[in-house]
């Protein structure tokens, strides 16, 4: 139990990125490349640490105290103590290797916990130590440090360890021991630690962990075999090891590679035809079965991704002039502030390192280790196995934004050592399986959207109503049917709608306008709208911003809180600019559609029981009548936009249009394109995407995730079983309290305080909430003019359950649009768990198109904002970092998106 909680208390420290990037090193994708030129592998199994010769122990008198940091240059002062130095472990070869000790403040009380780092041949004190888990951080200036609030050290008493002879500090006069491998390195680690023990004698009977990361995947559990067999030795030195933990951990061959393009599937950094080609045509059961052709498919998957920092996907990179947000505060330059930290003589001199005056500088990888590497084998499962046996604690952690070890690769570790589920984190029989939400490779290195803020998934909850009824109607085939629309005299109108300034307001270079539109007089039904024009509004295109739900407001949400001119301040009262508001490249208009939403309304109760058709119909009439109001749009290039269910309303209103424009006696609005972003498009595809993008990001169980595929046919509604309908609740249990639209967002009122991908204040629905609901706000946007009963709000409940008419699928609209000429884009933000990225790669897998511009990273000042494909009459963008309400999160990366949609141009493949 112990052992439990140090392991689940040391991850509760994880914060997140690292170093082995920052210099363009990637050490284990380059060892498992370079391995597959060799025949075949050394089979290091289970059975060669059994054997037992006794090992080197020299006298330690006197030598702890030399150890003894005095002080660190640039150090904060602390309260605990740290030791560092050289444990010979061979002194014929003259072989050394390098520890850094960092007591707790109460040491007396705290287990002893070894780290180690992997690569192999990377360094467990620049990495470890200096940028992950250890008390201290480098400041840019390379001379001083910081404290870290979340080093393990709070909790343990933390050695790092530079292994094996050759890594950072560590070395050996006899050269030929820089060509080693893994048996070597847990002979030397054991060594050290007996050593170690001898020199500080207080550890020997103290509960002992052992923790690293990577290839430390190998290091650490066959170390631990060799301590428990070696422990089995009554005159030799007995390690108390209670326990090990392996994070984002290089275990098994196979698995590592199948795992990992399957992650790059799956987080949208390569294209469908390059995972089809992999799992078609790759083999890893062995290294002898990786053909050229196979080869080729990874070397394309790796062109595709473009410049992502592979150790964690949503980082940001070193050097790049992009402010987007990141999931990580940690500074992506910092493995560059440590390697002139440590390579100050100053500091190795207060370390008691390099006192044989190595040649050459400290580095944080040691690349003729790594090309060397004589020996590594396929798997390491048996020896975990072995290690389940024995009683210890075995942990298995995984960060979930890693593509290098990423959490796929890791489960599919898990399956094959057959334990049994215990229980959920995940507990097996013997083993533990964690998940770090939001971490990378390097675990310990350190906005949610108003519809979840309160507790509600409007999309979710509708798509379950729908369920419990017979039948959808199919509104492609209802469309095509015409009769004139009401058009009434807008003389005067737009004047009246002129807004001349909003409560709290900044001051604006642009004009805007908001107020009712009559779509039907008879029944009194009016839609609310609020139109910010661009600053050379002449010059610009008309774009109409649609927000989905059903039932949710385009003016509190999209103009609100995602690409509108202005955002509400924490006070609820005063509005700030956002910079990269979409009406500095269009004039934008909002629409609160169906009536019943926000401020829109219907004189007639029955009105409110609404559906996909009279939404399509009200919002068209809505347009032929706006455009009498504001005639100098009339001949204007137009364009529809909007995200989630909108994946509906904008599909069916451009059909509409397109249809209406025939009638040649009717308005013809210039209708050249749509954009639907993480957009409702396909029932099916939205339930098998969502269930598997929540597998392959480690929000659900294995046993789940099984149920859905063998229990549920999401062909349609009307399939879905009673049996299936249990399996996708207890997946839906197991997410917890994980807002989906952003399965990496914060939560509003979370005292948390680890980093987000986004810069979004996830309480900014409470903010525009109070804001709309103030009768001077309302009063300066002619909103609410007959005292509609009850607040404004974001949705609304009545409307979204008992919307009555709602097809399966609108791809058959879609393919209709394509054919038509206009632009169809459709866009993804990589981060929504609500209509994930996978769902919207199904439904353009049905369209049945041919690739014309191939898949490609496309770039925002200087990173990867996302990835592009285009097809005949159809593009596929994703926003990298973004979830269900892109402009949000991604505001910039949105802002360069949109600005190549209303271009007609594919995304930037450079800044």
């Amino acid at each position: 139990m112990k052992g439990s909680f140090i392991f689940l208390y040391v991850l509760c420290l994880a914060a997140y990125v690292h170093c082995y990037g920052g210099r363009g090193f990637d050490p284990l994708g380059k060892l498992l490349m370079t391995r597959k030129t060799k025949r075949s592998f050394n089979y290091v199994s289970e059975d060669v640490l059994t054997e037992y010769s006794p090992v080197y122990i020299a006298p330690q008198d006197g030598l702890k105290e030399a150890d003894k940091i005095t002080i660190l240059p640039g150090q904060p002062i602390v309260n605990f103590t740290q030791y560092s130095g050289y444990v010979t472990v061979d002194p014929t070869a003259g072989r050394a290797l390098f520890y850094y000790f960092a007591e707790a403040e109460d040491s007396s009380t705290q287990p002893l916990v070894l780290w180690l780092n992997g690569g192999p041949g990377c360094s467990s004190i620049g990495s470890g130590a200096m940028t992950e888990n250890g008390p201290f951080r480098v400041n840019p200036d390379g001379k001083t440090l910081w404290y870290n609030k979340y080093a393990w050290n709070n909790v343990a008493n933390v050695l790092f360890l530079e292994s094996p002879a050759g890594v950072g500090f560590s070395y050996s006069n006899t050269t030929s021991d820089y060509v080693t491998g893994d048996k070597r390195t847990a002979a030397d680690s054991y060594t050290f630690l007996v050593n170690w023990l001898e020199r500080f004698p207080e550890y020997k009977t103290r509960d002992f962990f052992m923790t690293g990361e990577s290839y430390a995947g190998h290091y650490v559990p066959q170390l631990a075999a060799l301590i428990l067999q070696n422990n089995k030795i009554t005159n030799q030195t007995v390690i108390n090891l209670k326990g090990i933990a392996i994070g984002n951990a290089y275990i098994d061959y196979t698995d590592r590679w199948a795992g990992t393009f399957d992650h790059y599937w799956t987080s949208a950094l390569i294209s469908d035809e390059t995972h089809q080609g992999i799992v078609q045509n790759c083999n890893f059961t062995s290294d002898a079965t990786v053909s050229e052709v196979c080869g080729d498919y990874q070397a394309k998957a790796d062109e595709e991704k473009g410049s992502v920092f592979t150790y964690d996907i949503y980082a940001p990179l070193c050097g790049s002039s992009s402010t987007a947000p990141s999931l990580s505060n940690f500074d992506p330059c910092s493995d560059e502030y440590v390697f002139y930290y440590l390579n100050t003589p100053q500091v190795q001199k207060a370390l008691h390192a390099n006192t044989t005056g190595v040649s050459g500088p400290w580095e944080g990888c040691n690349f003729a280790i790594h090309d060397d590497w004589q020996d590594e084998p396929d798997t390491v499962l048996p020896i975990i196995k072995k290690l389940m046996a024995s009683g210890i604690s075995v942990w298995i952690y995984s960060g979930d934004t890693d593509n290098i070890i990423p959490v796929t690769t890791t489960r599919y570790s898990m399956a094959k050592l057959g334990a049994q589920v215990g229980g959920y984190v995940v507990g097996y029989q013997n083993v533990t399986f964690v998940t770090i939400r939001g971490a990378g490779h390097f675990v310990p290195m350190a906005s949610v959207q108003c519809y979840g803020r309160k507790g509600k998934d409007p999309l979710g909850e509708f798509i379950k109503v729908q369920r419990t009824k017979s039948a959808s109607s199919h509104i492609e085939d209802s469309l095509d049917e015409y009769s004139p629309v009401y058009v009434a005299p807008q003389d005067g109108l737009k004047k009246a709608d002129h807004i001349l300034s909003l409560p709290g307001q900044p001051q604006v270079s642009f004009s805007q306008y908001s107020g009712y539109v009559t779509v039907d007089p008879k029944a009194g039904r009016a839609l609310f709208y609020w139109f910010t024009e661009s600053e050379d509004s002449s010059t610009k295109p008309l774009v109409l911003w649609l927000n989905g739900g059903p039932g949710c407001s385009s003016i509190g949400n999209g103009a609100m809180t995602e690409l509108g001119p202005f955002r509400v301040n924490p006070d609820g009262k005063t509005l700030w600019h956002n910079k990269n508001s979409w009406n500095t490249l269009a004039n934008i208009l909002f629409l609160e559609s169906p009536a019943g939403v926000g401020f829109s309304y219907s004189n007639t109760t029955s009105d409110y029981v609404t559906g996909d058709k009279r939404t399509a119909a009200d919002s068209y009439t809505f347009l032929v009548n706006w455009l009498e109001r504001f005639p100098e749009y009339k001949t204007r290039d137009f364009y529809i936009t909007g995200e989630s269910y909108a994946g509906h309303y904008v599909p069916q209103l451009a059909q509409l249009i397109l249809n209406n424009n025939k009638i040649t006696n009717q308005t013809v609005i210039n209708l050249k394109g749509i954009a639907i972003g993480n957009a409702y498009i396909d029932y099916e595809d939205e339930m098998s995407g969502m269930y598997d993008y929540f597998w392959t990001h480690a929000l659900i169980s294995d046993e789940h995730h099984n149920a859905i595929l063998n229990n549920c046919n999401f062909s349609t509604m009307a399939s879905v079983t009673e049996k299936c309908q249990e399996s996708t609740d207890e997946a839906d249990d197991d997410i917890g309290n994980v807002f989906f639209y952003d399965i990496y967002a914060p939560l509003c009122g979370s005292n948390s305080t680890s980093p987000s991908l986004s810069q979004y204040d996830p309480c900014s629905d409470d903010y525009v909430f109070t804001y709309l609901n103030t009768p001077e706000v309302q009063k300066a946007l002619h909103a609410n003019v007959t005292g509609t009963p009850g607040p404004w709000d974001s949705c609304n409940d009545f409307i979204f359950y008992n919307w009555n008419e709602e097809p399966e699928t609108v791809l058959p609209v879609i393919k209709e649009l394509m054919a038509s000429g206009i632009s169809v884009w459709i866009y993804s933000g990589d981060t929504d768990g609500r209509v994930p990225v996978t769902t919207s790669r199904y439904s353009l897998n049905k369209l049945g198109t041919q690739v014309k511009t191939p898949w490609y990273a496309w770039y925002n000042q200087g990173e990867v904002g996302g990835y592009a494909v285009e097809y005949q009459n159809v593009t596929f963008v994703t926003i990298r970092g973004a979830g269900h309400f892109v402009p949000s999160y991604q505001p910039e990366r949105a802002f360069t998106f949109f600005s190549s949609f209303l271009e007609g141009k594919l995304p930037p493949t450079q800044s």
